[in-house]
């Protein structure tokens, strides 16, 4: 019985709770959001242009499932592994959250078309998803955050994702490759992705203030909160 316990409580990351539904439903909000205000900025200055439309269901049912686990196996490595192992090593978020948020902007420089910004970008995509998992101390916003950022990027609105080429319903004509637009490597990888990278980091911050309470009275909670699983 005991191990059982020691088992849930280290897992208490998966745990549903009163919030989970919520957050689910705004971590995707504000990302898809996000997305599509990098979409409309990119259309609007020239960097894109839609040349054409296509919905496959298989392709899309494909994506759905493959984005999904990716994103899920990515926040369980660095958030629910690293950042957890750190945090309880360290005490206290802010250095694991940097340390994490490099780790994550480096395993993506090997990646096609990757640049120095491209790197500083997902980077910062650590901050997003580490904020997150720190805040509600749940896997479910950063998973969904995470995957609407990809799945509204790539399947839907056709834009390139971290180096790779997906078959969207928009089919984009990249216009721009430059630092500004991030061109092959997708948005995430420009200037206009990285501002609205700040923009998700705003709106998580707001969320978590208004569902839990002061961000900075959740990191700095005596060893019975912050310190134990899933820190």
């Amino acid at each position: 019985m005991r191990k059982k316990i020691e088992i849930r409580k280290l897992f208490s990351a998966y745990t549903p709770d009163q919030h989970m539904k919520r957050d689910i439903g705004v971590g995707l909000a504000i990302t898809a959001f996000a997305m599509v205000g990098i979409f409309a900025v990119s259309l609007a200055f020239g960097l894109i242009e839609v040349v054409g439309n296509g919905f496959n269901a298989k392709t899309i049912l494909f994506y759905t499932g493959l984005i999904l686990v990716a994103a899920g196996w990515e926040e369980f490595l660095y958030r629910f592994i690293l950042l957890s192992l750190l945090i309880k090593v360290l005490k206290r978020p802010w250095i694991p959250l940097l340390l994490t948020a490099i780790v994550f902007g480096a395993m993506h420089a090997s990646n096609d078309h990757a640049t120095w910004l491209s790197v500083v970008s997902n980077g910062l995509g650590g901050i997003m998803y580490g904020l997150a998992f720190i805040g509600t101390r749940k896997i479910w916003l950063p998973w969904a955050l995470h995957f609407a950022w990809n799945y509204v990027q790539a399947p839907l609105l056709g834009f390139p994702v971290s180096g790779f080429e997906v078959e969207g319903i928009l089919k984009l004509k990249l216009l721009d490759h430059s630092w500004l637009s991030g061109g092959l490597y997708g948005p995430e990888g420009g200037i206009v992705g990285i501002s609205f990278r700040i923009v998700v980091i705003a709106l998580i911050l707001l969320w978590i203030n208004k569902s839990r309470g002061s961000f900075k009275n959740i990191t700095q909670e005596t060893p019975s909160g912050i310190s134990q699983p899933p820190f």
